[in-house]
């Protein structure tokens, strides 16, 4: 049997960057099966989109391994076994795995087929591998997307900042490979991505994603926004997303006027956010001043 933790080396099969210095797109592809204790078992995928996998990159202060929870972007339906994320330099200094994975030797790695170890867990009947991840049921600070029998019926808007639009890719690699819940009697889910940047060379996936509105017109809306600068023809989003503007009493008052310009039938949303943790207190405060109660929120943060 094997001990209560597997690990199990995984290939690093493409390093693309987005960003340089500041954000790259990973892929790490586990083997069809493992061996543990003279037994080989087979990995199974089925990771819930909006989860986290968690894997052991290479510290660039210590130069040793630490264990650390990844996003995974794409989605086991059309991509078994193929762990994809996107990941960030956070700039602090406490998180040197962030600034290792910006390094030449990743790419170095990539190319000479260097591996990172992922955790796995022995499923109850003892028979396979499953690869581990962060949240096993829905909550309200996880992104987990809802069980099959329900997210068809929904209406979401997400809000992405940077790389906190990871966990909704996957949710929407997973809603095409389903034909976006569609079926004989439901017309199936909607969703509004707005994803925001600093610049234009930080846009994730910019391209697929104005593709899938095109293919989807009826399912999906996307609105990306970017912060700092902008072409002169920018045709979306500039500037926050959401500001905040100093009321006639002193206080601080969240205008979400430019959200819900985005999203019109808002309160009929399920509010979904990854990003930062004054975002989140910003949105919460500006759903609470304008008397907003949406069908639902729930976010990750950082």
């Amino acid at each position: 049997m094997p001990a209560e933790e597997v690990f199990v080396p995984a290939r690093i099969t493409k390093v693309h960057t987005i960003d340089p210095g500041e954000i790259r797109l990973i892929a790490l592809t586990l083997p069809d099966a493992y061996e543990v204790g003279g037994v080989v078992y087979p990995i199974r995928d089925a990771m819930r989109p909006g989860n986290a996998f968690l894997a052991k990159p290479i510290g660039a202060r210590t130069a040793k391994s630490r264990r650390r929870m990844y996003t995974r972007s794409n989605a086991w339906i059309t991509a078994p076994r193929v762990l994809e994320t996107i990941i960030n330099h956070t700039h602090d200094v406490r998180s040197d795995t962030s600034i290792w994975w910006q390094t030449d030797e990743v790419e170095t790695l990539g190319r000479e087929g260097g591996t990172i170890d992922i955790r796995l867990t022995l499923d109850p009947a003892g028979r396979v591998l499953d690869i581990a991840e962060n949240s096993p049921r829905c909550e309200a600070r996880n992104l987990r997307l809802e069980p099959d029998e329900e997210w068809p019926i929904m209406r979401y808007v997400a809000i992405a900042l940077s790389t906190g639009i990871t966990p909704f890719l996957a949710y929407l690699r997973y809603m095409q490979a389903m034909d976006f819940g569609r079926s004989a009697d439901r017309p199936g889910c909607h969703m509004t991505l707005i994803a925001s940047v600093r610049h234009a060379r930080q846009l994730m996936e910019h391209e697929e994603l104005l593709k899938l509105q095109d293919l989807y017109p009826e399912h999906f809306c996307y609105y990306p926004v970017l912060t700092r600068d902008w072409p002169e023809d920018w045709p979306y989003g500039k500037g926050r997303i959401i500001r905040i503007e100093e009321s006639c009493e002193g206080g601080e008052q969240i205008d979400l006027t430019r959200l819900r310009s985005v999203t019109p039938d808002f309160e009929r949303t399920h509010l979904r956010m990854c990003g930062s943790v004054p975002c989140r207190d910003e949105i919460i405060r500006g759903l609470q001043q304008n008397n907003i109660e949406v069908a639902s929120f729930r976010s990750e943060v950082w």
